[in-house]
This record gives C-alpha cells, structure tokens and sequence, in this order.
C-alpha cells in the first residue's frame, strides 16, 4: 500500500514527523514503485505551494535523511484543500482512484469524529487502513462512541490507535529484554521484584501546544497512553505467538488486571502539580498559568503520578508508579526495576542498596546497579552498564511500515483504549473534585517532592 492521505498535511505533526519519517523510508528503498502522498487541509494552497513549505520543513526536521529521498517525498506530494467533516470534500481529496490506502488523521481530537463520519460516508476500498493519533477520546464515554463508529460504519477497515511508544525502539527493548534472555524472566515476578517505576520527565515547556495541553494535562498526555502502554509491555506474559492478536492479548490483559483505584488509593497514590516560574538552563520560563493560551482556572496539572496495581499471580503486591512531568531541571525516561533486598543478616548487609535495572526510554542504555566488595569486608554499589547504537528508524517510520502492511501489533486495540480511560477516569474525577491538592513546584526543578524520590 503505497498511498498515504494526511488528513491534517499542513499542520505540524505532518512536518514535524510523519513527512521526515516517510523520507527515512524512502531513504531506506521503501516505497519504491509508486509512492503516493495527499496533504489534505483548510488553507487555500496552490500544489507548488504546499510543496515549497514541506521542502522547508523536511530540511529542518528531516535534516538527517538523504536528501533525495527527501527531493522524492516532495516530487510525489499533492495538496487537496477540503473540510475534512464534509463528505464531499473528502471524496474529492480522496480521488476516484479507489484503491486501498492509509487515511492518517493528524488532527485535533475534535474533528476525529465528524472526520471518520465523512469518511464513512464516502467509504474506503477494502484493505485501507484508518490511523488515528492521540488522545482516542478524552473519557471513557467518548472512546466507545469513536469505538462504535469505527466498528458499525467502517467495519473492514484496520484502524491504527496510534501510539508511537509502541513502536519506538527502545520502548521495544523491554520485550526482548525479558524474553530474549534466560537471565532475566525469572527473576521478573512479585518474588523478586520489589516495585516499578516508569518515568518520562521533560525540560521542554509548552512549546507552542497551549491550545491541546490546556485541555489535556499530564495525566491524559502521558500516562493515560505511553506509560500505560509502556507499563503493559514490562507486566504481560510472553505472547503464545508473535503477532498481533497475541501480542494486544497479552497488553490487554494487564489493563484488565489493574483495579479502578479507590478514593483512598487516589489520596494516598496520586500526585498532580505545575510549575511556577524559574529558569532553565539559562532560559527565564514564565509561570505555567502566565503561558500564552493558558486559562489559569483550568487548574491544568504539567507534573502527575500515579501508583497502581497489576493484581494477577505474577504481580499481586507490586506497586507501579508512573510519573511525568514538565518544565524540569533534566531530560529523564526510564524504567526502573527495583529488585527486592536478598535475605541477609548483619549491620553491614542491612544497609545494602537493593539491585535496579534502569532501561533507557530516550537514551539507549541498560543499567544494572549491583553490590560488590569494598574494603573491609563492606560493600559498595556500582553500575554494569550496557549502551547500543541509537534506534536505527524514527518511531513513526516504523508506524508508516506497518501502516502500509496493515499489520496494527504495534497499534492501541479498541478494548485496550477503553481500559485505559477506565483506570484513569476516577482519578481524572478526584482531581476535578479537589479531593488530591494542585501542587506547585518552580520551573527548572526537580519537581514536587523531590527530595522523597
């Protein structure tokens, strides 16, 4: 399927990644009888136009690419200007050649379902694929209803609830990780492993995304999708088979693990703060509530967590604390795997740090902290560490890939996004009650509590 339409061409998911990482494929000799690319958007553009402002920004955000590959991307793309929520607008963008192909939504999250409505109503040849970026839905309510629409109007098309984590490279070291090596699986279980801790704190700020984030929050942002997602990869079981209803089995299963979270449980497990102003680096950042867009009675959290559990035989007892924040003095994504304390005797052993394993989200390392000898029969932690070469592909040119061979293993399944939104709707709720506190931490911080971490 060589024939990709993006609902959303002029906007700055198309630029910023979609576009570079289809050069990177063509780089790469995909693509390579046929390539064919509709940009599809509200702003009148002549063709040449909008293909000039995609030269300029495969340049800047494709700069690593070939730069034929990046002259082809261009030679091949065509512009459409239509509402994508009027039915004929989006036949006429779509063409009379009905051949199968994929229909990336890169909108807002507003327009999802009256775009798929359109859609349905002109309706795609057999074999298309739907990809739809994040969030899917803001709720559980509204999940179902985009779930419902796609199942009743488009019911032979694969829909792709893109979220990119999956197909990230090293969010998909943890897979080989545990069940590549003897090594590790055996030690991965309630017996021997004391808790979880998967992070992705930022520097960035805003960023120009004031007009989504505002209405989405770190909560909904990060950890209702990635870190949920990334969460399933470290707790499932191994697969029975390598594909894709397997492997989304196996995901969906520990969301269905995971008990909604008591009001207790929100209290005592759940944190959400935003940063005031402060520096980073030697950049003066403005208070969140005094960023452009931003409406300060939102109460909008730019730091959340969350503790939770996976109650199953191999994780009962286990706490999983996911954590993301904004505007904080450094860059950390990582999973952290704190073994339990072996059973030892003595002073000097009952200090001893326990065994973590650190697997790098952004960075590629595996980072194994591991006790050994010091002077006078003590002890003294130390890392073994291991680093690889970078992600061979953008995590989106590894979506496009099986975008086009409609195989969505690296793709949210439907029940599995309204899983998500069931564990993270009650506390969503208690935050919007008051019953959790909006805690305040300065810009370029370690954020709220830092020193209990």
């Amino acid at each position: 399927m060589n024939h990709f339409v993006i609902f959303g061409g002029t906007g700055d998911l198309a630029a910023r990644l979609l576009l570079p990482s289809l050069a990177a494929l063509v780089a790469e000799g995909e693509f390579a009888d046929g390539l064919q690319v509709t940009g599809v958007g509200r702003d009148d553009l002549a063709p040449d136009e909008f293909r000039r402002r995609i030269q300029v920004a495969l340049a800047e955000h494709g700069a690593s690419v070939d730069p034929a590959a990046r002259a082809r991307v261009v030679e091949v793309i065509d512009y459409q200007q239509a509402d994508v929520t009027d039915g004929r607008d989006v036949a006429r963008a779509l063409g009379n050649d009905r051949q199968p192909l994929v229909a990336y939504l890169a909108l807002p999250p507003r327009l999802f379902e009256p775009t798929l409505r359109a859609i349905a109503e002109v309706g795609l040849a057999r074999g298309s694929t739907i990809a739809i970026e994040k969030p899917f839905g803001d709720d559980l309510a509204s999940a179902r209803r985009l779930n419902d629409l796609l199942h009743t109007r488009l019911p032979e098309i694969t829909v792709f609830r893109v979220d990119h984590f999956l197909s990230d490279e090293l969010v998909q070291r943890v897979f080989a990780l545990r069940f590549a090596n003897r090594v590790l699986e055996p030690l991965w279980s309630r017996e021997h492993i004391e808790r979880v801790d998967i992070v992705w704190d930022e520097e960035l700020t805003l960023e120009g995304r004031a007009a989504y984030y505002d209405h989405a929050g770190a909560l909904r942002d990060m950890i209702q999708s990635h870190l949920l997602a990334t969460m399933c990869l470290v707790a499932m079981e191994q697969p029975s088979r390598a594909d894709e209803r397997s492997v989304r089995d196996a995901r969906a299963a520990v969301l269905r693990a995971v008990p909604s979270s008591t009001p207790e449980e929100i209290a005592n497990g759940s944190l959400r703060a935003r940063y005031t102003a402060g520096r980073i680096d030697d950049r003066a950042v403005p208070a969140y509530v005094d960023e452009a867009d931003v409406e300060a009675d939102r109460a909008t959290e730019t730091h959340a967590e969350l503790t939770l559990r996976v109650d199953n035989w191999r994780w009962a007892g286990v706490p999983f604390r996911l954590r993301s924040g904004k505007a904080l003095a450094r860059n950390s994504a990582e999973i952290g795997i704190q073994f339990r304390r072996p059973p030892v005797h003595g002073p000097r052993l009952a200090t001893t740090p326990p065994n973590t394993l650190r697997i790098g989200l952004a960075e590629p390392y595996v980072r194994l902290t591991m006790n050994v000898n010091a002077a006078d029969r003590t002890l003294t932690a130390t890392d073994l560490e291991m680093t690889s070469a970078p992600p061979g592909r953008p995590a989106y040119a590894n979506l496009l890939l099986e975008m086009a061979a409609c195989n969505p293993m690296l793709a949210i399944r439907a029940d599995e996004t309204e899983e998500q939104w069931r564990i993270v709707e009650p506390v969503l709720a208690a935050w919007a009650a008051g019953d959790v506190p909006m805690l305040e931490y300065p810009a370029g911080s370690d954020g709220p509590h830092a020193a209990t971490r």
